[in-house]
Order: C-alpha cells, then sequence, then structure tokens
C-alpha cells in the first residue's frame, strides 16, 4: 500500500513509518507531500489535515498506529513510551527517561543532515532497529558495557 505523508519526516513520524514497514504493512511504499495534499483512494494518509493517523488529544502517531492495527509486541510498546516522552518534551523541554533526549537528538538530526526525505526515513529506519535490538537484548537480559 502507499502512505502518504508530509516532508520533512522527524521522530513521531519516521518512527511511525518504521513501525508500519516491520509491524504493519511489510510492503509499504511512502511518499512525501506538501500539507495541503488531496490524498487517493488507493493512498494511506499520515499526519496530514483530515487523515485518521495525525497525532492529537496527548498521543502520537506512533501510539495510534498500535492502537490502530492492535500491536501486542512489548518492545514496541516500550519504544512508544519513549516516542511519547519526546513529542511531550517538544513542548516542556522536559525529559522523563533518560534515553529520550539521546534518541531525541539523534532522530532529529537526520533530517537537516539529509539529501531528501527518502533518505532521512532510510536512516532512521536504521536507527529504530538498533534502538529495537538494544531493548529486545536488554529485556533477555544481555548486559551492554
Amino acid at each position: 500500500m502507499k502512505w502518504v505523508t508530509r516532508t520533512k519526516p522527524h521522530v513521531d513520524r519516521c518512527s511511525s513509518l518504521w513501525l508500519i514497514k516491520n509491524f504493519v504493512d511489510s510492503e509499504a511504499e511512502f511518499a512525501f507531500v506538501s500539507r495541503d495534499y488531496k490524498w487517493k483512494e488507493n493512498e494511506i494518509p499520515l499526519v496530514l489535515p483530515g487523515a485518521e493517523l495525525t497525532p492529537e488529544k496527548g498521543k502520537t502517531t506512533f501510539e495510534l498506529i498500535i492502537q490502530k492495527y492492535g500491536i501486542k509486541d512489548k518492545i514496541v510498546h516500550q519504544i512508544a513510551t519513549i516516542i511519547h516522552d519526546i513529542e511531550q518534551a517538544e513542548e516542556s523541554e522536559i525529559y522523563n527517561l533518560p534515553v529520550s533526549k539521546g534518541i531525541f537528538i539523534v532522530l532529529r538530526g537526520i533530517e537537516p543532515t539529509s539529501p531528501n526525505d527518502q533518505e532521512t526515513v532510510n536512516i532512521a529506519f536504521k536507527v529504530m532497529d538498533s534502538i529495537y535490538t538494544f531493548l529486545q537484548e536488554e529485556s533477555q537480559g544481555v548486559k551492554f558495557t
């Protein structure tokens, strides 16, 4: 399926696209469009005006995708907590989780250093894969030094 979202993806959208690709639609294709883009019937809009999957009422897009698609993976839920903390800190600049600011710095720093939106997402996917793997191994008792 083709998913459409605004250009210049940052933390919530990059992590949400990773979530879609890994837990919802392994064949997903992503297109980056302007805020006023009128999506077609065969496209799923994400974080666009009028789209079902747009952050609202204190929930991130990442959390809404988990809810809509019934994702039960415990590590994904851990990541959702981190993404939520990062998004809340955008307003307050207060991070409640020790890992949040570091993940924010890495994910937020990708877009301005990438030549285009697809490259931003490709790099973010590698970062998200790394976060997922680290948390998974940590949950299995692996000690990192």
